[in-house]
């Protein structure tokens, strides 16, 4: 005899418990009920981090996009999945020691966070490493004498609107990140996308060589003359020897219909060069 499914299984169900109470306990209609479980559902979802590595934390974050001088309690918030304690850290550690360790944490945690639409203050970074505000400041002190622009929230606000993934993709990239692990970070992005990115960005430096406007630039390349702005403030700041072969080479593509891209995630760089957009 053939065996009938249990249809009453999801009438057990916390989202059918919590639909239950909200339209008997709150006097809500059936769809209203449903609609309101379902969001509560997702919230729960978002923060439990469920599709969190090992090592992972998922921290309530400031979005990007909330101006400056907002008040806290009224910015809106986005989880995001924090690495501290990752498979490279040990090796860190034990070549380089502690110090070095707590910076590759901070710019870890900061990129992480953008990637994925947060925004970390330099309290935040402090409380999730358990440092002091003082640390944190000389880490970022660190990156700014290296000539690495690592951002805090309020540093990141002092770009302007409309910040998005486009701006630390770029910036990773040129800094010898590969886009299959860029893309770890980046939940509706794929290497398609960031290639794109690449591609803007190329014009716009070759362009800007050449001393176009950035009006000029808007005809040529067809993107807003905001994130021309944005590409050439990043040009401006990654125009230095130590970034000069990748630089150069980007250029090289800039006029191609497409850019390559290999997608596996374990590809390195060969004797230091990097050779496809990975």
């Amino acid at each position: 005899m053939a065996q009938v499914p249990n249809t009453r299984l999801p009438e057990k169900s916390f989202l059918h418990a919590l639909q239950v109470e909200l339209q008997h306990g709150y006097s809500l209609s059936p769809v209203e009920a449903q609609v309101l479980a379902q969001r509560v559902q997702q919230m729960v979802d978002e923060r439990a981090g469920s599709d969190r590595a090992p090592g992972q934390i998922t921290y309530q974050a400031i979005t990007v996009a909330e101006p400056a001088g907002k008040p806290l309690a009224q910015c809106r918030k986005v989880p995001v999945h924090l690495t501290v304690v990752a498979d490279e850290d040990a090796q860190v550690w034990s070549t380089h020691g502690p110090e070095a360790l707590r910076r590759l944490r901070v710019h870890r945690l900061v990129t992480e966070a953008q990637m994925q639409g947060g925004a970390l203050s330099q309290e935040d970074l402090a409380a999730i490493l358990g440092l002091s505000l003082k640390s944190i400041k000389r880490i970022f002190a660190y990156y700014r004498q290296q000539g690495q622009r690592l951002l805090s929230r309020g540093e990141l606000r002092d770009i302007g609107p409309g910040v998005s993934h486009k701006i630390p993709v770029v910036r990773q990239y040129v800094q010898d990140i590969s886009l299959s692990r860029i893309a770890q970070y980046l939940g509706n992005h794929g290497l398609q996308s960031m290639a794109r990115y690449l591609r803007h960005f190329a014009l716009v430096m070759v362009l800007q060589d050449r001393a176009l406007t950035p009006a000029q630039m808007q005809s040529v390349i067809g993107i807003s003359e905001s994130l021309i702005d944005q590409y050439r403030k990043l040009y401006q700041e990654l125009n230095v020897p130590e970034y000069q072969r990748t630089l150069e080479r980007l250029k090289g593509l800039a006029f191609c219909p497409t850019l390559p891209v290999t997608p596996s995630a374990d590809e390195q760089p060969s004797e230091g060069k990097k050779g496809a957009i990975r």
